[in-house]
């Protein structure tokens, strides 16, 4: 080959590279506003293509993944939805109008001698709530703009995750097709990430899950206002390790004492610190152990740097990359011998 040729070819290829890049950048401009309902869906399709490969088999692929989207809709979207504009419209744990809970002398007494300043508790939270609802009024412009953005995602997370279901396999076998990588790598790696991501799932999501559950059932037990709410509430914070249900349990602890039920409130308080903390210890150390080597602090560090990072889903996703990150390292190591040995 001449001079000439190689020149050309470096130019082609030069070129193919800033043309790929570029548009590279512009598709994740597209993608970038609506990236928390596309990882969403993409988790989402994950979790449910082992079902959708059994129900293909029986009633075709595109009624398969009507189906499986219609479920998802009724068991995640509406009461994520439902989740939202409870917290959005100020839901709160106490029953009824403020104005109807009891004058509490005997705690007031005990903070006007430590503080040395008149208080009233009942005055305090109307102010409170008073303070929030101006607060909600102020933002109305926003939360409608943030309404109609959260209307459009949700509407591209239910036809993302349709076709997703519908044609992922060629999805993935596109991807494999184009990294450059031998077919024994992408095996393994796609072996690895599977692993990973269902032992994140299985040590992370579902302890938050029964967590919250566990935890709802005391709040029920305990005769907490909206118990079915707040524990929807307590899956979510569940999630994130530094949170936990500590912080709906807490205040649900708080309200039977100022309530004067100072009996369930110790009970409630105790369940928190044995039943459910015992939980999150033991089932969640006994599930990614099974799964992968990822540890509690790995997990940790990933579900915060992943929400700084990518929104709301890096709750998921900043464990899952993690985990990825090392089992790439491990697979290369295996196959190329990066690491020298001594």
């Amino acid at each position: 080959m001449s001079s000439r040729e190689v020149s050309g070819a470096s130019v082609r290829l030069v070129f193919a590279g800033v043309l790929v890049t570029a548009l590279g950048i512009v598709a994740a401009l597209i993608l970038l506003p609506f990236l928390t309902y596309l990882l969403a869906a993409a988790l989402l399709a994950f979790v449910l293509y082992p079902l959708q490969q059994r129900l293909a088999a029986r009633v075709g692929t595109r009624l398969s993944a009507a189906a499986l989207v219609a479920l998802s809709v009724l068991c995640v979207v509406l009461p994520l939805g439902l989740l939202v504009y409870r917290l959005a419209s100020g839901g709160s744990v106490v029953p009824g109008e403020l104005e109807e809970l009891p004058r509490l002398p005997v705690i007031e007494s005990l903070i006007e001698r430590s503080v040395g300043v008149e208080m009233s508790i009942r005055s305090q939270l109307n102010t409170a709530l008073g303070q929030v609802s101006s607060m909600l009024a102020e933002q109305s412009s926003g939360i409608v703009g943030a309404g109609v953005h959260a209307t459009f995602g949700v509407l591209l997370f239910v036809f993302v995750l349709y076709y997703l279901l519908k044609d992922g396999h060629r999805l993935v076998a596109w991807l494999l097709y184009v990294t450059p990588l031998p077919e024994a790598v992408q095996d393994e790696l796609v072996a690895q990430t599977n692993a990973m991501t269902w032992a994140v799932l299985e040590g992370h999501v579902l302890v938050a899950v029964v967590q919250g559950i566990v935890a709802g059932a005391g709040l029920f037990v305990a005769g907490i206002p909206n118990a079915g709410f707040w524990t929807l509430v307590m899956m979510v914070v569940a999630l994130i390790p530094v949170l936990g249900v500590g912080v709906v349990v807490g205040p649900a602890v708080l309200y039977l004492v100022v309530v004067d039920r100072l009996l369930a409130a110790v009970l409630l308080a105790a369940y928190g610190v044995t039943i459910v903390a015992l939980i999150d210890d033991y089932l969640r150390a006994y599930l990614i152990n099974r799964g992968s080597a990822l540890n509690s602090a790995v997990i940790l560090v990933g579900v915060l740097g992943g929400v700084y990072l990518l929104g709301p889903m890096g709750l998921f996703y900043g464990p899952i990359l993690l985990g990825l990150f090392k089992a790439t390292i491990e697979v290369f190591d295996d196959y190329y011998e990066v690491l020298e040995r001594p």
